[in-house]
């Protein structure tokens, strides 16, 4: 599976989760640009996949166990298959808080 095809596949686990979104980065007239920031919040690197999260609700952990176990599903059988999975929350939705 490419790194395309990787990717793609990680963001459709992530839209499915509950309380988590990717954080793609903050770019002034990125939108012009590029055409998925979305897959910008995504590392695909040798022996490492790094995901960069906003959290939407609360408690973390579970959040984390749930996506970490969707995520590791969609990477069997790519060569990212045994790489150590970072997921990292970038921010915190105001919804966190506020349960709104």
């Amino acid at each position: 599976m490419s790194t395309f095809d990787t990717t793609a596949a990680l963001l459709k686990v992530i839209a499915g989760l509950s309380g988590l979104r990717v954080c793609p980065p903050a770019i002034a007239g990125a939108a012009s640009w590029v055409a998925d920031l979305d897959g910008l919040a995504i590392d695909l690197e040798p022996g490492l996949v790094e995901v960069r999260l906003v959290a939407m609700a609360l408690p973390l952990p579970p959040l984390l166990t749930a996506a970490g176990t969707a995520l590791r599903t969609a990477l069997a059988g790519t060569e990212w298959a045994d790489a150590q999975l970072r997921l990292v929350v970038a921010a915190l939705d105001e919804v966190a808080f506020t349960g709104q």
